[in-house]
């Protein structure tokens, strides 16, 4: 069996075990909510006098190892399922690009590369997942610079894709409206509301930088929408990933699905069959 016929085949696995992939779209949010919310109620009750100024973040509450070590074993496996759901999902969006002759050869390539680009960054992203839950505030120099890195990572690498998802649905909606392709959320939908998670994201980012400083009367009320915005913007975040399912489960339930490779010089460009 040639290099050719093993892709094929792998591919054609791909398209039947699709649904469990899709149903990882629903997962994530099913572990992340509830731990998130178990991390921060947990650690109020652990901690009831906890000065509000020294920031009882997500990040904070985990640094008690009773409610770390949990949430750590959770995230974990929800930055699996991630990583293994959004791969799915870009294979998904790669499928029914649309054509070149549709799109235009720069914005196909462009496409292509905002594709490509977003696979780094998940990757990216569920290392951050990993590494801010291993490593903890309170546990030494080391372990709150692996925290801080990781959270920066994932906060990052997630706005960075839904950034470029947005981008990427932008370029291909009127391709996609000449060809006909219709979809559960459509592409004008998910690039204004990838545009709009991504401000949310860049007034987190704000209100981080403006935190510590004297602000007055004001300062309080700015701790307290920074610690609430963590948690409001990781959920919102994962609101945007459930945009995808309902797409993503009709693309994995398609009668025999059918995955041919096409070459031509110089490309090779997956089309699949409905």
């Amino acid at each position: 069996m040639d290099d050719s016929t093993g892709r094929m085949n792998m591919l054609r696995l791909v398209d039947r075990l699709g649904w469990i992939a899709a149903f990882g779209i629903l997962a994530v949010p099913a572990i992340v909510v509830p731990a998130v919310i178990w991390a921060r109620v947990t650690f109020h009750a652990l901690h009831p006098d906890f000065d509000l100024e020294k920031f009882p973040t997500i990040s904070r509450a985990i640094s008690d190892p009773l409610v770390g070590e949990p949430f750590a074993f959770w995230v974990t496996i929800a930055a699996v399922i991630l990583w293994g759901a959004t791969h799915y999902m870009l294979r998904m969006l790669l499928c029914e690009h649309p054509s070149r002759a549709t799109l235009g050869a720069g914005r196909d390539r462009l496409g292509r590369a905002l594709l490509a680009i977003m696979s780094v960054m998940m990757t990216a992203t569920c290392i951050g997942m990993v590494m801010l839950s291993h490593n903890r505030l309170g546990a030494g120099a080391s372990g709150y610079r692996m925290h801080m890195l990781g959270s920066y990572v994932f906060f990052a690498g997630q706005a960075a894709t839904i950034l470029l998802a947005a981008v990427y649905h932008s370029l291909v909606a009127r391709a996609h409206d000449v060809e006909g392709r219709v979809a559960f959320f459509p592409d004008r939908w998910r690039a204004r509301l990838g545009y709009s998670v991504t401000a949310a994201a860049v007034a987190y980012g704000v209100v981080f930088k403006i935190k510590s400083m004297d602000l007055g009367a004001a300062t309080r009320v700015v701790v307290t929408l920074y610690i609430e915005l963590e948690t409001v913007l990781i959920f919102v975040f994962l609101l945007y990933l459930l945009l995808y399912f309902v797409d993503a489960l009709r693309f994995s339930r398609r009668e025999s699905p059918q995955t041919e490779m096409s070459e031509a010089p110089g490309e090779t460009a997956l089309n699949t069959a409905p």
